[in-house]
């Protein structure tokens, strides 16, 4: 298993394996359980490990990465689904063509704390020419820039009934 590689090495090759550590809940959920097993597994207080809940984790690690920038996120209520507890949004999706890692938002969101999104909003942003200045969002908004072309957003403000 990956835990046990730096126990093979020796010498020199040990001294250059290191760890890192992240928060469980924005780097890891599992999609293994049939709803019925998450429905039980989530009554003892353990992650239902489904598809609804690891849906609602990958949208939550989103939000976490954005409010530790200074973006206000709102959570949405608690829902149910299918019997499992799950916290639904907003529905925040950033494709790889935008960001690809944490590392990469300070870019992408120059000044977090002028954007603003909704519990009952969706966001889908795709392209690496897409930069977000300020943002008022509450509702569903789709942002698209071709490869090689640049679109700043700065001063939107979107109120729609949204997707959910």
């Amino acid at each position: 298993m990956m835990q046990d590689f730096p126990t093979v090495l020796d010498g020199a090759d040990a001294s250059r394996v290191g760890f890192t550590s992240v928060s469980a809940d924005v780097c890891f959920s599992p999609v293994k359980n049939a709803t019925k097993d998450g429905i039980a597994l989530q009554a003892k207080g353990t992650h239902p490990g489904v598809v609804a809940s690891g849906e609602a984790d990958q949208y939550g690690a989103v939000c976490k990465i954005l409010r530790a920038m200074g973006c206000s996120i709102e959570d949405a209520a608690p829902a149910i689904y299918g019997g499992i507890s799950t916290i639904p949004g907003p529905q925040i999706v950033l494709k790889s063509s935008f960001v690809c890692c944490p590392s990469e938002y300070a870019a992408k969101f120059p000044d977090p704390s002028e954007v603003k999104i909704s519990s009952k909003s969706s966001l889908v942003v795709m392209g690496s020419g897409v930069t977000i200045e300020s943002l008022e969002l509450d509702g569903a908004l789709v942002i698209k820039c071709e490869e090689g072309a640049t679109g700043v957003i700065r001063n939107l403000v979107v109120k729609n009934r949204g997707w959910v």
